[in-house]
């Protein structure tokens, strides 16, 4: 299926981006902002989305790129997939990011999709959010006022639903500079989109074989995104044992309403979200052990 009729435009730095989606905006246009894609247009070739304008900003090159400074990694949100996987920062310092790369879509989406039209896209089953979440994120969002920064937790509200108004453009995604080396990724993938059904990331820290701290991330399973906080409770200040992670894992999808439809039931996607868990946290468990 084709399409229907839309305006292209092209912008060449992030103050041309938004005066074009405000001189949008003035004429009541629903316009869309165009980065690597590879979510926009699978969606406009089914008719799932119809915007009259696309604006170009895949061009804007100061929107791309890593950089670490002090206590912080700014990774530009033009950053394709392609370019985090092959970048020595993120390797060096975020292996379930590596985790999450390595096993994301094809080699078509990684090498066109962007990090910020991942986040700004608001698909509950992608897999960067959830690696992304787990590391306590950030997301810099420009607009006509200014430029703001809200915690990716509080950006995603719901399905295909951000915090990102029609004028603004996220500009950069924030993670902590040297995050604890106990990190991993896991996912169950639908078979044709390489989506996960579920995926877990777990970030831990060990002291004296006692999880000082875990954050855990599930994907997939249900509206968006969200923290496995009663699996975080359950290894808080616990020594690490098999037994401790079976249970802790078990309690992942505890209060959480998943997902139903031709891929995955509800249950099936919460037995799912347990399994991926339990994985994620016995490799970041040993990531963790590995690097003391």
């Amino acid at each position: 299926m084709f399409p229907a009729d839309f305006a292209y435009a092209r912008a060449d730095s992030l103050a041309s981006a938004l005066e074009l989606l405000a001189a949008a905006q003035a004429e009541g246009d629903d316009a869309k902002l165009l980065a690597g894609g590879q979510s926009l247009l699978p969606m406009m070739k089914l008719r799932l989305a119809a915007p009259q304008t696309l604006i170009d900003i895949g061009g804007i090159r100061e929107l791309d790129g890593v950089t670490s400074s002090g206590t912080k990694t700014v990774i530009g949100a033009l950053t394709t997939y392609r370019a985090l996987a092959r970048d020595p920062l993120i390797t060096a310092a975020f292996p379930a990011m590596t985790d999450a790369l390595a096993v994301l879509a094809d080699q078509q989406v990684r090498a066109r999709g962007t990090i910020g039209g991942c986040v700004a896209h608001g698909d509950p089953a992608s897999d960067l959010p959830a690696v992304l979440l787990a590391l306590d994120a950030a997301v810099t969002i420009a607009g006509p006022e200014g430029t703001r920064e809200t915690p990716l937790d509080d950006f995603l509200t719901g399905i295909y639903s951000t915090d990102l108004a029609p004028d603004e453009i996220v500009t950069a995604i924030t993670v902590p500079a040297a995050p604890p080396p106990g990190q991993a990724y896991e996912k169950f993938a639908q078979p044709a989109s390489h989506l996960p059904l579920a995926g877990a990331c777990a970030v831990v820290e060990i002291k004296d074989k006692v999880i000082t701290s875990a954050k855990v991330a599930v994907t997939g399973v249900a509206g968006r995104v969200f923290r496995a906080v009663h699996t975080e409770r359950a290894v808080a200040s616990a020594q690490v044992t098999p037994a401790l992670l079976g249970s802790a894992a078990a309690q992942a999808g505890n209060g959480v309403r998943p997902l139903s439809d031709q891929h995955a039931s509800g249950p099936y996607r919460l037995h799912l979200a347990e399994v991926m868990t339990l994985r994620a946290l016995e490799r970041a468990v040993e990531r963790a052990e590995g690097s003391i």
